[in-house]
């Protein structure tokens, strides 16, 4: 029966929960800047019907 060596089994688990983490915080990101560009789009759609009804 072969060894199993726990050291490199929680280096790989240890790397693979980094990059999970880190794609799901640049996920989150993405989604946040989106949010913000559909908010200064819909501003400035706002501003301008308002200078367009004075």
């Amino acid at each position: 029966m072969k060894k199993i060596n726990w050291w490199k089994v929680a280096s790989v688990a240890m790397m693979a929960a980094s990059a999970i983490l880190s794609f799901g915080h640049d996920l989150i990101e993405e989604q946040r800047s989106e949010e913000e560009m559909q908010d200064m789009v819909r501003e400035e759609v706002q501003r301008q019907l308002a200078e367009k009804n004075m």
